[in-house]
């Protein structure tokens, strides 16, 4: 679907702040291996991802001079992980050829991150088969290993990596099974949403709404705010496209006004455009028009118009049509 520091001050503050651990105050430096990545863990989930990357590098060094292999392997994995996130994947493949190296299939929390760091790196470089491939492997690794929270990982990103619809909602369902039986509850919220996701490519928006609403549930439970304005905006953009234009405004209205605030120009955009649709659909095309040339200008703010080009051409073909008339 359509606050930062400065890198050396970031560093600075992370190497003089001080973490409590089991009641005693500790600096950066004498922590374990093992409370590094678990540290490393807490930013990632954070979306602090730069934090994230510089305690992992912390955790490897640590890990290395404790002889301790499997968080040296889930280290170097999580490592090449940030870097892929933050578009310095060259130097992120050097970190998990070296996790790959050090990988031993004995160790199950290593093997396991290296595998869905692998996969993730063979995903965004567009080698789907490769990543499907990789995903079922740890999907059934984690399943035998009782890797629970992994193998959800697994299902969740098969279903991202297939091609074909009817596999998508296979996997996305196997997925929402494990993590219901399982109590992983966190992640229903994406399990629900890209099961929507799924359906609503298919056409079948009645099930995208009902899957919309559930990930919204969940998301509203475990996930940070970003997510649950999401949530909300899926839900407004499907009673849209469902024609159901009153509902669709009244959810797209405070989403709106929320990504305002946020000053978050993609959800600003995809908001108006949704919701100049909704109005252009009861027979407000004036306001509607406006609404959707403002999504157009938050969407060149927000880069689509070299990072999403087919938004981009859309938004404004629709533009010229709508002048038309």
């Amino acid at each position: 679907m359509r606050f930062f520091l400065n890198g050396l001050l970031a560093i600075a503050l992370l190497l003089a702040v001080e973490l409590k651990v089991r009641g005693t105050t500790m600096t950066s430096e004498d922590l374990t291996a093992a409370s590094l990545l678990q540290e490393g863990d807490t930013a990632f989930q954070s979306r602090d991802y730069e934090r994230a990357l510089i305690i992992y590098q912390k955790a490897v060094t640590s890990a290395k001079e404790e002889f301790n292999r499997p968080v040296e392997v889930e280290g170097l994995s999580q490592v090449a992980r940030m870097m892929l996130l933050t578009n310095r994947v060259e130097s992120g493949k050097v970190y998990l050829e070296e996790a790959r190296q050090r990988a031993n299939q004995s160790d199950s929390m290593g093997w396991s991150r290296y595998l869905g760091v692998r996969g993730r790196f063979e995903w965004k470089e567009g080698s789907l088969k490769a990543a499907r491939a990789t995903f079922e492997e740890m999907y059934d690794y984690c399943s035998t290993s009782q890797l629970w929270a992994r193998a959800v990982d697994a299902a969740h990103m098969v279903a991202i990596v297939s091609e074909q619809p009817e596999e998508q909602i296979a996997w996305g369902k196997k997925g929402i099974g494990i993590a219901e039986a399982r109590e992983t509850m966190q992640w229903l919220g994406p399990l629900w949403n890209n099961l929507a996701g799924s359906y609503f490519e298919t056409k079948e928006y009645d099930s995208a709404l009902e899957c919309y609403l559930k990930a919204r549930d969940y998301h509203w439970r475990f996930s940070d705010e970003r997510a649950k304005l999401v949530a909300d905006y899926h839900i407004g953009m499907t009673y849209r496209v469902l024609r159901e234009y009153e509902e669709a405004r009244k959810w797209l209205r405070p989403v709106l006004a929320w990504a305002e605030r946020l000053e978050d120009h993609d959800m600003i955009g995809q908001s108006c455009e949704d919701l100049g649709e909704a109005e252009i659909g009861l027979g407000n095309r004036p306001n509607g028009l406006a609404l959707v040339k403002r999504a157009r200008d938050e969407y060149k703010i927000a880069g689509y118009e070299q990072n999403a080009p087919d938004i981009w051409n859309n938004i404004n073909s629709r533009i010229i049509a709508l002048e038309k008339k």
